[in-house]
């Protein structure tokens, strides 16, 4: 992922699995929409975890939030 990522919201919060599931989950969605201007990581305003639902969000400029989950899924 971008070097920039480190300066979103949240992100230090992430521990080592909730990092490399964001870094993994990102890519693949990303991919899957063709990498729209609007979805780049220079458009996340914050990233949180829910340990207890077990995904990390994100919420973009847009005010679009997607959850990343452990199992590769986002919705």
């Amino acid at each position: 992922m971008v070097s920039k990522i480190n300066e979103i919201k949240g992100y230090f919060d992430l521990d080592e699995e909730q990092m490399e599931t964001l870094s993994l989950v990102y890519a693949h969605h990303m991919d899957t929409l063709h990498n729209p201007p609007e979805y780049t990581m220079d458009n996340i305003v914050e990233i949180k975890v829910d340990s207890k639902q077990n995904f990390v969000s994100i919420t973009f400029m847009n005010g679009k939030i997607f959850h990343y989950t452990t199992d590769g899924s986002w919705y």
